[in-house]
């Protein structure tokens, strides 16, 4: 089964900006634990090859890679692409995920 990630229209454009001038075929989101508050953190890199077993999906002009111990991690995530005055690039947010840190380390 495939995971289930929405990708916002504007992601769809910076997706597609960034397949202009791709560095690799693919690119990988992985997540995993942050920390052991049981918060997600998400990574996202140029990947130039695919596993067997990667979910693939795909943006405007790239395959996102999604390896196994990333998809429940992921499941029904949404990445975005925000531009604000202090910071630009994706964000992924799962709306299933426990939110917040109790240990203080963020």
């Amino acid at each position: 089964m495939a995971v289930n990630v929405m990708i916002t229209p504007e992601a769809e454009k910076a997706f597609s900006a960034l397949s202009q001038d791709k560095r690799a075929d693919f690119v990988r989101i992985s997540a995993g634990q942050a920390c052991g508050c049981g918060r997600i953190g998400y990574q996202m890199q140029w990947e130039t090859e695919r596993a067997m077993n990667d979910d693939a999906l795909h943006a405007e002009g790239l395959t996102l890679l999604v390896d196994p111990e990333s998809r429940p991690l992921l499941e029904g995530s949404i990445i975005d692409y925000k531009k604000e005055a202090m910071s630009e690039g994706f964000f992924i947010s799962n709306p299933n995920a426990p939110q917040g840190c109790g240990c203080g380390g963020h």
